[in-house]
């Protein structure tokens, strides 16, 4: 069984109007479309691309002043995806919760159907400059092949192999990373995660800038990864962006394939018990 995913690399651009984001948004999920996707991943934080109709906006009220726009882009994914046919992953935005503010990845699917995953785990400057709110659970999509983590989650190996004991074969990742060292962070943590737990990993990156924080600068690719391991390629990316340039890495997740990667000799099995002991 074969599944088409597209993982988009967002470039940030400075909108005058949240038309002009829902115009970007609809040119990329387009092109993805055009190109035979079955589902496609974006990365997080897209909204901060709406920040400039805000320019006296302080730094630490972005998520409040963005939240605002959470119930149009879920309409909107739900809409498009019914349209187009297309299982639509949203990457994530700012969600208003009665605990607080959280960072959702919201998927709609063609049935109409939304759900939605939380960024569990936060850095410092989301915790405490932000203020948000930190998830408690890992999420699978409607598709339970599928789960997602939300860029510094994918950091923490429990919860990749959590996710994959839990039946997922492809793990999501969007992210927003404004560093060379934080985008290889990611990076070589989805690269862990896909040869440890034996799943597909897409991860999404935003890139460009809005000229000032929080966006000062973004840095990254977007890419789909496998298992370092037989049956595929030796090079473990299938596809993958231009670095920190607008594009879209697509490629076909065969899941046949996975499965023998699973059922191979050349690491052990995923639930193996171990005797270790930390002294």
């Amino acid at each position: 069984m074969k599944t088409r995913i597209a993982s988009v690399a967002w470039k940030l651009r400075s909108a005058r109007s949240d038309g002009q984001y829902f115009g970007h948004l609809y040119d990329l999920v387009s092109e993805a479309h055009d190109k035979g996707a079955d589902i496609l991943v974006l990365p997080e934080l897209t909204s901060l691309e709406m920040l400039p109709l805000a320019p006296d906006l302080e730094e630490k009220d972005a998520p409040a002043f963005l939240v605002q726009f959470a119930q149009g882009i879920e309409e909107w994914l739900v809409r498009i995806s019914a349209s187009s046919g297309m299982t639509l992953v949203g990457g994530s935005h700012f969600r208003e919760t009665t605990d607080g503010i959280v960072t959702a990845c919201v998927t709609a699917t063609p049935d109409g159907k939304l759900s939605a995953t939380l960024k569990n785990r936060l850095t410092g400057y989301e915790r405490d400059f932000w203020g948000l709110k930190p998830g408690q659970d890992l999420a699978k999509l409607p598709d339970p092949r599928f789960g997602a983590l939300l860029c510094f989650d994918s950091g923490f190996p429990e919860a990749g192999t959590a996710l994959a004991l839990s039946g997922a074969e492809a793990i999501l990742v969007p992210a927003f990373t404004g560093t060379v060292q934080g985008f290889n962070r990611v990076r070589d943590a989805c690269h862990a995660m896909a040869t440890e737990n034996r799943v597909f990993v897409v991860h999404a990156s935003l890139v460009g800038s809005i000229g000032y924080s929080p966006a000062q600068a973004t840095f990254g690719s977007s890419a789909i990864l496998t298992p370092g391991l037989a049956p595929f390629a030796p090079m473990p990316v299938i596809a993958e962006t231009e670095m920190n340039e607008e594009g879209i890495a697509i490629a076909e997740l065969d899941f046949d394939a996975l499965a023998e990667t699973r059922q191979g000799a050349q690491l052990g099995q995923l639930d193996e018990d171990t005797d270790w002991k930390v002294s």
